[in-house]
């Protein structure tokens, strides 16, 4: 477990367009497949869940590992650079679910999908938020600059479910 890296991709996806998105080099987001940061925010995602009173631990994870999987997939199809490992699409996705984590932690407190027009704007935010931040990251890690539409369309569906398991 490297601390500085978690700190560091976390900033990236925070921040994702700054100079915390940019200090990241390519080779570093490809070749660093951490997994205790996406680890820790699926279950922290799936506690917050449990505190809203849902028990969505297996939906996390299913959705999640079946994302990552098709994802892989997409990714190796569409790279000409050369593979990407499932690690690396793991850490990526896993990373960029921290807004989401943030969603779930406003759910906790005021029920999102009672605000009305409000709350799905703020789910929406939240989407993009996502959507945005894992695919700077793989159009960094993984020189992907020409086809970061064709990884942002799927990215904004499966954050999309992350959503609505979050609000209702």
């Amino acid at each position: 477990v490297n601390f500085p890296h978690i700190y560091s991709k976390s900033r990236a996806v925070l921040f994702p367009i700054g100079k915390h998105a940019k200090s990241l080099e390519s080779g570093f987001i490809e070749n660093d497949a951490d997994l205790a940061g996406p680890l820790a925010f699926a279950l922290g995602l799936g506690g917050e869940l449990l505190l809203s009173g849902k028990l969505h631990f297996g939906y996390v994870y299913g959705f999640g590992m079946s994302g990552c999987a098709a994802m892989t997939l997409l990714l190796n199809l569409l790279n000409p650079n050369g593979a990407v490992s499932m690690w690396t699409v793991i850490s990526i996705l896993g990373y960029a679910l921290l807004p989401v984590n943030l969603l779930a932690g406003i759910n906790v407190l005021i029920r999102v999908h009672k605000l009305g027009v409000w709350g799905m704007v703020l789910a929406m935010l939240v989407i993009c938020w996502c959507t945005l931040a894992s695919t700077r990251l793989f159009e960094r890690g993984c020189n992907m600059r020409a086809q970061r539409f064709l990884v942002a369309y799927p990215a904004a569906l499966l954050y999309s479910a992350f959503v609505i398991l979050t609000i209702f």
